[in-house]
């Protein structure tokens, strides 16, 4: 039997299994759903509840604020399926890189503030990351994914991040672009927030480090519960997290006709040259996995790649605090000039390991609605989201703890909520027109 019938068979395998385990085997968890939502907003909440007794969501919310308020803000599932721990208001789950946005937003902040220049070379503020071809990297290149740093020669002990700090920028230091710098765009994905959380530690006139940052900045400021790195003190209201076992991953590939997440997981496992597999393999020594991050010692660790943890709740009041033009009565989060250039992309094709192609900007994942209207943020690993929508003042957050199916185009049931709301926020706002 050849390599490709073999394949094909166990394949089929999977998916029977699969079938027979969830229509004869598997016990329907028993509904918890809590949250609030305007009523103009109840297909939104519908859809999530059936997810929920379907089995579809295990753990995870939703949440859309509008002009500053919130107008949907749901959770539901478990925090621990195997102990039945509720998921409730105050659960926090790892984000993965929805925090490259959050941190996109920082990085905002301080060119709002006169610390950071998008178009000045990173070693203006770091003088030691210029070697090795550095020299000519620009902020905006190194936050766009431009700088050709998405690989590593080699890796440092995740713990260096909060240990040894010097140790981590003294290995950032050395490492040499694998293209040049400007002339295409590669994912940053583990590297990102190594190098961006250091250059904002080398800016910021207190040299604080980046959860640091975020804490005293925005969180304390604006009544976002966001923690770059989660103190152990509040390990207990985590998430637990699990990956969709092959057998889901199969069904769900069948069931959606979408191929996309055997795709990329084909290409990490099989493709051991690609940039994508080397870039999953670069930067710290230990990578979030079912063994990793969920204990205390690797979800303390601040990196902004991957490592923020929040809910639903604050990553859509902060978006959408942005969305709303970046005023509140508690201050000024972004000008109304800083908002405009996270608008544009800087980016554009296919990318330099042939597998992604997103647009984007300052630091963000830049979209557009079915009229053009420009919305940015960050998908993070398992279908978490985050954006901001200036055209309708809304932000918006999902975030969950079942790690689900591999997707560059967004998480399916995300994309359901996200449709909901804006069928009923038309609705809602016909109603309320004045």
């Amino acid at each position: 039997m050849t390599g490709l019938k073999k394949i094909s068979v166990l394949t089929i395998a999977v998916v029977i299994l699969a079938y027979v385990y969830k229509t004869f085997i598997q016990k329907p968890l028993p509904l918890n759903f809590g949250g609030t939502f305007h009523p103009d907003f109840q297909e939104v909440a519908d859809l999530y509840k059936s997810k929920l007794r379907a089995g579809v969501e295990l753990g995870s919310s939703f949440a859309a604020y509008y002009k500053g308020e919130p107008l949907v803000d749901i959770w539901g599932g478990f925090a621990d399926v195997a102990l039945k721990r509720p998921w409730t208001k105050d659960t926090l789950s790892i984000i993965f890189s929805t925090s490259k946005g959050v941190t996109a937003l920082l990085v905002a902040l301080f060119v709002d503030r006169g610390w950071l220049d998008y178009n000045k070379p990173v070693a203006h503020y770091w003088p030691e990351f210029g070697q090795n071809g550095k020299d000519n990297i620009t902020v905006a290149l190194l936050i766009s994914h431009q700088g050709g740093l998405s690989v590593t020669n080699g890796t440092v002990p995740m713990e260096w991040i909060v240990e040894k700090p010097e140790k981590v920028w003294e290995f950032l230091e050395k490492q040499r672009p694998i293209w040049p710098p400007g002339t295409g765009y590669g994912y940053h994905g583990i590297t990102y927030g190594l190098y961006v959380d250091s250059l904002l530690t080398k800016a910021d006139p207190k040299h604080r480090r980046v959860d640091k940052i975020f804490k005293e900045e925005i969180g304390d400021k604006f009544g976002i519960e966001l923690y770059n790195g989660l103190p152990n003190h509040l390990f207990y209201r985590a998430a637990r997290h699990e990956p969709n076992p092959l057998y889901v991953t199969l069904w769900n590939v069948i069931t959606s006709m979408d191929p996309e997440p055997l795709s990329l997981m084909m290409t990490l496992a099989l493709s051991k040259n690609s940039l994508l597999t080397q870039m999953s393999q670069s930067g710290t020594d230990q990578l979030p996995s079912d063994l990793s991050f969920n204990t205390p010692e690797y979800s303390r660790i601040p990196q902004s790649s991957m490592n923020g943890y929040s809910n639903a709740r604050n990553l859509a009041k902060l978006f959408g605090i942005v969305a709303n033009g970046g005023k509140t009565k508690e201050g000024v989060l972004l000008s109304e000039k800083a908002i405009e250039k996270l608008k544009r992309p800087l980016t554009s094709g296919k990318s330099m390991d042939g597998v992604i192609n997103i647009e984007f900007g300052y630091g963000v994942g830049i979209g557009r609605d079915d009229k053009g209207n420009v919305v940015f943020g960050h998908d993070g690993a398992g279908g978490q989201s985050a954006f901001a929508d200036p055209a309708h003042k809304t932000g918006m957050a999902y975030v969950t703890s079942r790690l689900k199916s591999m997707t560059i185009s967004g998480d399916k049931d995300f994309l359901q909520y996200k449709a909901a709301y804006y069928r009923c926020l038309e609705k809602y706002l016909q109603k309320h027109k004045t």
